[in-house]
Order: structure tokens, then C-alpha cells, then sequence
């Protein structure tokens, strides 16, 4: 009785982890990153913060007092290299990227051109971890202002 138990709830999480693997090769459908990446960034990853925040809602003042992007969500350390920026202010977008993580002066005046309404994303969001050649993908939200 013990052994057939045993086998029943080791099958079980057998079967459990060749699920959550296949579901994250399903996630990968249609991407070029392998399933190893797709499962880890299930279960948590490096993500951005604009002002504290991880998406929605920012106000003017919040906008105007930023220069900097940071990560969260991985290594201590570590530091966004690139990222694109779309902008979309009265309906019209502008695109922008970076290098660095810091925003470019035209960004933070772009930025601080934006009213109630309007928004902003960042993509293609990369970071390095603190040992300066590992690199991580970054999740971010878009910002609606108010």
C-alpha cells in the first residue's frame, strides 16, 4: 500500500513538471527565446520601474522628477542598457531609444510635454546583471498620466 502510494505521488509530480514545462514551450510559440527563458520568466523576472512604479498611473510631477530607469525583479546591481520609449501624446506616437539607462534629454522633454490622457511604454527593455555580461529581459508596463 505504502509503495503504491509512493509511486502514485511521485508520477503526479512527474507529470506535474512536464506540464508547467510544456505550458511554457505553448508560451513560447511564435518567439525566438528558447523554453528554458520562457519558464523562468514565469515564475518571476527582472521588471522596470519609471517613478517607483511598474505601470499605471504617473502624475506630472512624478514625471518631471525623473532621469533614470532602474530594474527590480533580479541581481542587486544590476543595469538597464537599452530600451525603446513610445510616447503617445494626443494620439500621435514618437519612438525613441537609448543606450543607457538614463533618458536622453529629448525623452524627459517629451516626457514632461505630456498632459492628463496621454501615455508612455517602454520595450525591448535589456538589463545587465551586476557581473557585466549576463543579460536579462525586462518586463515593463505602460504609464497612463494624470
Amino acid at each position: 500500500m505504502k509503495r503504491n502510494l509512493r509511486k502514485l505521488l511521485v508520477s503526479a509530480l512527474i507529470l506535474g513538471l512536464i506540464g508547467s514545462w510544456t505550458d511554457g514551450l505553448q508560451a513560447s510559440a511564435g518567439r525566438s527565446d528558447d523554453a528554458f527563458n520562457i519558464i523562468i520568466s514565469r515564475v518571476g523576472g527582472a521588471y522596470l520601474l519609471f517613478a517607483g512604479k511598474f505601470g499605471g498611473e504617473v502624475s506630472k510631477r512624478e514625471i518631471e522628477s525623473q532621469h533614470e530607469l532602474t530594474v527590480e525583479g533580479c541581481a542587486k546591481g544590476s543595469k538597464i542598457f537599452k530600451y525603446t520609449l513610445v510616447v503617445t501624446k494626443g494620439g500621435q506616437s514618437s519612438t525613441y531609444q537609448s543606450s543607457s539607462a538614463m533618458l536622453t534629454s529629448e525623452m524627459q522633454t517629451k516626457l514632461r510635454s505630456l498632459s492628463a490622457g496621454d501615455s508612455f511604454e517602454f520595450s525591448q527593455v535589456r538589463a545587465y546583471l551586476p557581473n557585466g555580461k549576463d543579460v536579462v529581459d525586462v518586463s515593463a508596463k505602460k504609464f497612463f498620466v494624470i
